[in-house]
């Protein structure tokens, strides 16, 4: 059994909040306040997202195709590594979220990520 699922999609931009009003009135939602940090998250109906990223806190290179959300973040890490996954940012944690990014054989770049209550 797997802990892992699929979570969110990242969609990578110049401008967040610019895109994040763009995508909201797109898909009918109403518009995100604007923040200052490089990322706005605009849930789906699913419960699954968008993850609308500048980029400015990505070494260049390194953008996530999408989320794999798991409830065992260091279980992932020993995962994703045993599996050949090549770590490209070392795991992060705080205590609302712990994350890192991998690459796969074919080289996309894919985050791993727990939420924290």
């Amino acid at each position: 059994m797997s802990d892992f699922q699929i979570g969110s999609v990242f969609v990578h931009v110049k401008d967040a909040n610019k895109a994040a009003n763009w995508y909201a009135n797109l898909l009918g939602k109403p518009e995100p306040q604007p923040t200052e940090g490089p990322v706005q998250f605009m849930e789906t109906d699913d419960g699954r997202g968008l993850v609308i990223d500048d980029n400015r806190n990505n070494a260049p290179g390194i953008r996530p195709a999408f989320m794999l959300e798991t409830s065992d973040i260091q279980l992932a890490y020993k995962r994703v590594s045993e599996q050949g996954g090549k770590v490209v940012r070392e795991l992060e944690e705080d205590e609302a979220v712990a994350f890192f990014n991998f690459e796969d054989p074919d080289g996309n770049i894919v985050m791993v990520c727990e939420q924290r209550p």
